[in-house]
């Protein structure tokens, strides 16, 4: 048995030049593979996937986000191995460049390939003038968002930081209210329903 982390390394340059490093992000990545040993306290995860597996799911998870999304995929893959019919599984990801920051890219592929992976929408906010997130691809593909959650009542994932979580919040508020025309104190009702039903989770951090 394994756990994996996914850790984003924080470190930097002050405006007076001195250099700064994560303290928690800086140990582990200094620990040498084979010989040191760190101790971990696991949390229970507040993702659960639908007890329907033919639910469709759909997770937002930009950066190291990502990471509770692998196992919700690796969860789904074990039940397609198993013959139980899975539903379509959507995956928003993002982070600054392609060629930089695209953790896991050989794995969301082969989850691609195997058909695991229905959707795959990636975010390279540095890649262009104006700046792309998650969010935006979310209300790009508001439509299509709407049947998932409505019509085919799927459940949304989302990790991540605070602002992009509520920026998420935000822009499934708007698909709500546009796409099945409702006013905007409806439109928080229906979301705010779907958290109660399990059905809209977030972990996030500041």
């Amino acid at each position: 048995d394994t756990i994996h982390l996914t850790v984003a390394v924080t470190q930097g340059t002050r405006s007076d030049g001195t250099k700064f490093k994560g303290v928690c992000s800086s140990h582990l990545a200094g620990l040498v593979p084979g010989k040191d040993k760190v101790r971990v306290f696991n949390r229970p995860s507040t993702f659960r996937l639908p007890k329907d597996t033919t639910r469709p799911i759909l997770m937002v998870g930009p950066g190291t986000g990502v990471a509770p999304m692998r196992g919700l995929l690796q969860e789904r893959h074990h039940l397609k191995s198993k013959g139980k019919s899975v539903g379509e599984n959507v995956l928003y990801f993002g982070c600054k460049k392609s060629t930089e920051d695209f953790i896991y890219k050989d794995e969301m592929e082969a989850f691609e390939k195997d058909g695991i992976l229905t959707k795959l929408y990636l975010a390279f906010s540095r890649e262009q003038r104006e700046k792309v997130y998650v969010q935006h691809l979310l209300s790009k593909n508001a439509a299509e968002t709407w049947k998932l959650v409505n019509e085919e009542k799927g459940s949304i994932y989302v990790c991540g930081g605070v602002r992009m979580g509520h920026d998420v919040t935000e822009a499934l508020k708007e698909i709500v209210g546009n796409e099945g025309q409702m006013s905007a104190d409806k439109a928080k009702d229906y979301v705010a329903k779907m958290a109660m039903e399990g059905r809209f989770v977030q972990e996030l951090w500041a």
